[in-house]
């Protein structure tokens, strides 16, 4: 039985609870790996020295987020990404909802031109990338990493000539030159006062708040950096001072605080400990192959510095060394090499003795401690396991400092950035010079810290950096179990386990490196175990996305970090360049990592269109399109729809049959006459996360956006189009005596767009055309004087307006319905606050007097939608029926701009309608209406038989209410014909009516 070790040490130890997968899920993993895979119960274990203070740690961003489908959806539906897809095919995006620019998109390759790497990338990001408004003029170059497949090419963005800190141009291209990736963590219309409000003594003290560490030293950075931070799907650019905070603890641990403080306000944004708390001659020593538990074992010292005869030599990875010099002679051997200096107390081991003509058999043990020995050895073996797969790789081709036997503390191991540490026995500790993966870990940060300085940045992200180093020592030891042979008294203790209870984000993510690590290093592991447990089909994988420095990026910022990896790897797999057409391991790495909960999010988009009215006691057929490529078809988990009746809040939901290609269908049950069926449509992922939804926020419980919507046994009985054609029901009311918005008030007008760029259609805010099909006019907040004016110019604004109907009348209905159709935005991409104000629609059922609401939404989107009720669902059908449509802007005072969100409103096609079938009064001057071929397909008769000689007008709506037909007929006393043809109508369900004056008859023409 093994117990896990409680070090909470830098750069080694850590884990703190751990949250297994569901059952299911852990079940699918075991059944696929269960050969590697074992349970083992953990002990009760007391508590070992120096503790990771993790309080000290703060962000300014938020560890557990993860993309907002609806966010994402929406971006991926603008201009910019869809002219990017019809230019060049099948790519996938995931974007930074912050600045609204693709923050990984990856796809088939694009051709670029160029003299260099460099010249390609610049070519790409001004030719394929104009759209998303890269801000080139403020992009500096900052260097690329080449692999054997591929190029990185990177830009960081400087403004007024502060750098933006965490700031990142990317463009990723086969070695051909093609690209097949980009990145864009960049920022527009960066506005902050360059002017600091606290002195850098104020801002110093700020950083070193709660740090108590002997020896401090504090020290501050002269230039000013600009620090994005998210501000509800926008970034509010903060101007900041980088400070360091030095020093060590009672115990000798040293921490480097690396530090942004706001230089306006002085807040500590950010704080992170950058410390990451392990003659012929033949020379061998004693030594722990493992830890201090198993048998010590004579092995060669290969690399070690030798002096025979004053001349210098190396011995070689088998200890040896061949010498020019004949003896006897005197030799001098030192437990330094070209990888590794041991140093006790600053001393490194070192003896001499004679040596004589042919082979001397030295052995060091005697003049070396076991853990000194240990040490050395096993630096070297990670070293040259680390260059036989980054052969090119030079940053690590030094000799490390390899301090042993550290008496200032006790059961740690630490990296900081210029040598290895370990502590002596004690405290219950064995030293961990003597645990060999221990060893690989410490210098495995030393790997991390310089191959990103090496390209040109900085391994920031304290979770990668715990998660990598535990890969790096897991790819020599292929032994899931790290840390074992710490523990005094228990030998099987370990510090941290893959083989067991797996981390995922973001549900285990705690705010703790190493914790937080154990969900990338899980990730590569079981993806190594799924690849057939081969660790040379791994690192290859390993070394092509390791150029990605996706750990370049701020603690907080894990989840993104981990999705970048994962694209990196399905990238490194891929065999022809063309990521969309799988690669010959994807499926495995798709597993793995989805096993940590790090996916790419779907960009399967849903075509379906609509159904608006439908008959009575009929199943209704719905059939929908899923559009989805690899890899995301790995994270399909089913295809689904749901719907609810009238205003009830209970979903059901059905599955949707793969019926042929992309193609879903499934069957509504048959509902009586005078039912509204809401549903919606969607796709959800192998966690049950619904992954894409038509329409877009329609699935979200509270401020649900508006569904779709059928009408089942409905007819049209009267239509307010705002003075196109129709006006039914009477004069409105446009304002209100209590109304307070100060602009953007409601008012009759044929509607001026406003757009955020008037040059790019997909910025739209305000609607640009009414909803009528042959029409002008709408009710709408407030038009603009130009389509040029700012997006702000007359949007509501500081309060609220109010547009009420007349007093309808409505005892001669049995169950009427209302329909309508708005515009509602409060959440356009550069708006300010979005989704933060309401639009509301009330009834009354006497005459104002009281008002229930219809709907109460925070959910804007911009585009025409339809909202459909039945009267008696909210308030009794009377003769004082009226209805108020409000959208408003509140004041917050103290919030972004005070809290005010940016809203625009419209209103059109206001419609009555009646369930079942009009009958013929007494007294109408129609006998008889009758429509055949009924369904029709291209040609149909309308018989009217008529009391009177009268013009006739004839309309057809269809089943938005929208006229699709007008004609009329001469009608004489007795039967007449008109004949007319359906062609040019599409498939489904209309609305006829014939009238002379005020008599109406209605019917339903059915077109196939």
């Amino acid at each position: 039985m093994m117990k896990k070790l409680p070090l909470l040490g830098l750069g080694v130890i850590g884990l703190v609870g751990i949250a297994p997968l569901s059952s299911t899920a852990q079940d699918s993993f075991m059944e696929r790996v269960s050969a590697q895979h074992k349970t083992c119960a953990q002990k009760n274990f007391k508590s070992h020295g120096h503790t990771h203070n993790s309080r000290l740690e703060v962000t300014y961003l938020d560890r557990k987020r993860t993309p907002d489908y609806n966010r994402q959806s929406y971006l991926r539906s603008q201009l910019p990404w869809q002219n990017f897809l019809s230019q060049n095919g099948q790519w996938w995006v995931q974007f930074n909802e912050d600045n609204g620019k693709p923050q990984r998109a990856m796809g088939k390759p694009i051709p670029t031109y160029g003299a260099s790497f460099k010249e390609r990338a610049e070519n790409f990001i001004a030719n394929q990338l104009s759209e998303f408004n890269i801000p080139i003029a403020e992009l500096e170059y900052t260097g690329e990493s080449l692999t054997e497949k591929h190029a990185y090419v990177r830009f960081k963005q400087k403004h007024a000539g502060m750098e933006v800190l965490w700031s990142e141009m990317v463009v990723k291209m086969l070695q051909t030159g093609e690209v097949i990736m980009f990145g864009s963590n960049v920022y527009n219309n960066i506005t902050t006062d360059p002017i600091t409000n606290i002195s850098i003594a104020v801002a110093e003290n700020k950083a070193k708040q709660d740090v108590v560490l002997n020896n401090l030293t504090v020290t501050t950075n002269p230039d000013l950096f600009l620090l994005p931070t998210p501000d509800n799907n926008s970034v509010k650019m903060k101007l900041v001072y980088e400070i360091r905070v030095m020093g060590e603890d009672d115990h000798g641990v040293p921490s480097k605080f690396y530090c942004l403080v706001d230089a306006h306000n002085g807040d500590l944004l950010y704080r992170t400990d950058l410390v990451s708390h392990a003659v012929e001659l033949d020379v061998t020593g004693d030594l722990h192959l493992e830890n201090s538990y198993t048998p010590v074992t004579s092995e060669m010292l290969a690399n070690m510095d030798v002096i025979v005869n004053g001349n210098a030599y190396k011995t070689d990875a088998n200890g040896h060394v061949l010498t020019t010099e004949t003896g006897p002679t005197t030799a001098t051997f030192t437990l330094s090499g070209d990888w590794s200096t041991v140093l006790t107390n600053g001393t490194t081991p070192s003896f001499t003795m004679s040596v004589n003509d042919g082979a001397n058999a030295i052995d060091f043990t005697g003049n070396a401690t076991t853990q000194e020995l240990s040490a050395y050895y096993h630096v070297n073996q990670i070293h040259d396991h680390m260059k036989g797969w980054m052969p090119s790789f030079t940053g690590m081709d030094f000799s490390l400092p390899t301090n042993v036997d550290l008496t200032t503390g006790t059961c740690n191991a630490f990296y900081n950035g210029s040598s290895i540490n370990f502590y002596a026995d004690g405290g219950g500790c064995n030293t961990y010079a003597n645990v060999a993966d221990v060893v690989y870990h410490e210098y495995g940060h030393g790997i991390n810290d310089n191959f990103y300085q090496d390209n040109g940045s900085f391994f920031q992200n304290g979770a990668m950096g715990e998660g990598y180093a535990d890969f790096w020592a897991l790819s020599l030891t292929l032994n899931p179990i790290l840390g074992v042979g710490g523990d005094q008294v228990d030998q099987t203790a370990f510090i941290r386990r893959y083989d067991q209870d797996p981390k995922v984000y973001p549900d285990d993510i705690a705010g703790q490196v190493h914790n937080d690590g154990e969900i990338i290093c899980g990730a590569w592991w079981d993806t190594h175990l799924l690849m057939g447990g081969n660790i040379n089909n791994i690192m290859p994988l390993w070394v092509d996305a390791y150029a990605g420095l996706q750990a370049a990026t701020a603690n907080g910022n894990e989840g993104t970090a981990y999705t970048n990896v994962l694209i990196d790897v399905l990238q490194a797999d891929d065999n022809d360049g063309d990521i969309t057409n799988g690669t010959p391991n994807g499926n495995e790495i798709v597993e793995g990592f989805k096993m940590h909960g790090i996916y790419l999010i779907s960009n399967a988009t849903i075509d379906h269109t609509d159904l608006l009215a439908e008959q009575e006691n009929t199943g209704i057929d719905i059939t929908a399109d899923l559009n989805l490529n690899f890899p995301y078809t790995q994270y399909l988990g089913g295809v689904k729809m749901a719907y609810s009746l009238n205003n009830s809040n209970t979903w059901d939901t059905l599955v949707m049959t793969n019926t042929s290609g992309n193609v879903y269908d499934a069957t509504i049950p048959a509902q009586p006459q005078g039912t509204i069926v809401n549903y919606f449509i969607f796709a959800d992922d192998f966690y049950g996360n619904i992954a894409v939804v038509d329409p877009i926020a329609s699935a979200v419980p509270v401020y649900r956006n508006l569904t779709h919507q059928i009408l089942v046994g409905y007819y049209l009985e009267g239509t307010d189009d705002v003075a196109d054609a129709s006006q039914d029901f009477g004069n409105w009311t446009v304002g209100l005596p209590t109304d307070n918005a100060t602009t953007g008030e409601w008012e009759i007008a044929i509607p001026l767009g406003s757009y955020s760029d008037p040059a790019d259609p997909s910025t739209i805010v305000q609607t640009n055309e009414d909803h009528t099909a042959v029409g002008d006019i709408c009710f709408v907040t407030g038009n603009a004087n130009t389509t040029s004016d700012g997006i702000g110019t007359n949007d509501v604004d500081a309060g609220v307006t109010t547009l009420e109907s007349p007093i309808i009348d409505l005892t001669s209905y049995v169950n009427p319905a209302f329909s309508y159709w708005r515009w509602y935005t409060n959440n356009p991409p550069s708006g300010a606050n979005p989704n933060a104000d309401w639009w509301q629609v009330q009834v009354s059922d006497d005459g104002g007097a009281t008002w229930v609401y219809v709907e109460n939404n925070l959910n804007g989107q911009r585009a025409w939608r339809r909202n459909a009720f039945r009267v008696a669902d909210y308030v009794n059908v009377t003769s004082q029926f009226q209805m108020r449509f409000m959208a408003s802007d509140s004041l917050r005072p103290g919030q972004n701009l005070d809290g005010g969100s940016l809203v625009e409103a419209a209103l059109d096609d206001i419609q009555l309608w009646e369930e079942g079938v009009l009958s013929i009064e007494d007294n109408s001057v129609f006998t008889a209406v009758e429509l055949y071929p009924n369904p029709a397909h291209e040609n149909v008769k309308l018989n009217v038989t008529s009391l009177v000689a009268e013009n006739a007008s004839v309309k057809v709506f269809n089943a938005e209410g929208k006229l699709v037909k007008e004609l009329s007929i001469k009608l004489l006393i007795g039967e007449n014909t008109l004949d007319f043809n359906v062609d040019d109508l599409s498939s489904g369900l209309y609305n006829l009516t014939v009238s002379i004056g005020d008599d109406i008859k209605h019917l339903k023409l059915s077109v196939e």
